[in-house]
């Protein structure tokens, strides 16, 4: 245990007790900072594999980072700010929703667009393929949802019923169900098939900011406006937490590959933001890491081996993960004891 802890010190990963390191408490660790010719970011997610993240900025422009080659590739298209990106479960493809009130498909391989999705009266603020990917949901502040085929581009069903901002959208692992959360301080799970309402889950602390349904699909998660992640059950219907911490907006919530972690992060625009990460067997927070800026987005790779969040301020922080300890991007090569 001395060895271990003098490892975790070396590297600059702070343990706040023992019991962390079989993945209950606090850690924090040191981002890589990406850094480019963007904007504000509104948007990270990682490729199936996690090799590669794609970010949306307010510069208009979508960029991909390998993350084994360090090197980038930049997609333009989009006539306003980028707010939104998602991988097709294949990832061959990438979404995109944007300002501009349009949502585009891009070839991840060549760089190109593929179509542009056009049909809403508002910013398009989030995207999300169906786990088979033959369907993108598609959420705007015109307050609706539309399920788009992206074979042809064609739109197949707008659903309705929020009375304000559509600001996100999830799909449940079985594609069955479709979360999303609106301004209008609700999130609504859709039963996709029936095209309509099976619940609509009431929020008090206002505002829904993010959505995310956890890989088994039994948990809904909300970010809200006011410093406040719910989560709730998705059979009962009934909340199970309200976890507080944060302070400012919750922009954005991501639950771990394997469901054992939820992540948030938030901020206020004027102070530096922070994402913590909390148990969702005990409801405990885990750990808490600083951004520079106010945290917009967040996303985890898959199998937990990477965590991003994007900013106010212009950057990119990623964290290398194991899915209990945090450590520095540039992990040291294991060595013989």
């Amino acid at each position: 245990m001395k060895n271990l802890s003098i490892y975790l010190v070396r590297h600059r990963v702070l343990v706040g007790v023992v019991v962390a390191l079989a993945a209950s408490a606090q850690a924090r660790a040191e981002a890589m900072t990406l850094k480019g010719d963007m904007g504000w970011i509104g948007a990270v997610a990682f490729s199936p594999t996690g090799a590669v993240l794609a970010s949306g900025s307010s510069d208009k422009s979508i960029i991909l980072w390998d993350r084994r080659t360090r090197g980038t590739r930049t997609l333009r298209g989009h006539e306003d700010y980028v707010c939104a990106v998602a991988f097709h479960p294949k990832g061959e493809m990438l979404a995109s929703g944007s300002y501009d009130h349009t949502a585009k498909l891009w070839d991840v391989d060549t760089a190109k667009e593929r179509l542009t999705l056009r049909g809403h009266r508002g910013v398009v603020t989030s995207v999300a393929f169906s786990p088979d990917g033959h369907t993108l949901a598609t959420g705007s502040i015109d307050g609706t949802i539309k399920l788009w085929d992206i074979g042809t581009g064609k739109e197949r069903a707008t659903l309705t019923g929020h009375k304000s901002w559509v600001n996100s959208v999830a799909f449940s692992a079985d594609g069955g169900t479709l979360a999303s959360g609106s301004s209008d301080a609700t999130v609504k799970l859709w039963d996709v098939k029936k095209r309509r309402v099976s619940a609509t889950l009431p929020v008090r602390t206002g505002e829904v900011r993010s959505v995310a349904l956890s890989p088994d699909g039994k948990l809904v998660a909300a970010g809200t406006r006011y410093d406040v992640v719910v989560v709730w059950d998705v059979t009962e219907r009934k909340q199970r937490t309200a976890l507080k911490g944060h302070d400012g907006d919750v922009w954005s919530v991501a639950f771990s590959h394997d469901g054992k972690t939820l992540v948030s992060g938030g901020g206020d625009w004027k102070r530096p933001g922070e994402i913590k990460l909390w148990d969702t067997t005990t409801w405990s927070e885990r750990g808490a890491l600083k951004h520079t800026g106010e945290v917009l987005c967040v996303a985890v790779a898959p199998k937990g081996a990477a965590l991003a969040a994007g900013s106010w301020d212009r950057t990119i922080k990623l964290w290398e993960w194991d899915g209990r300890v945090l450590y520095p991007y540039e992990k040291p090569a294991r060595t013989k004891p």
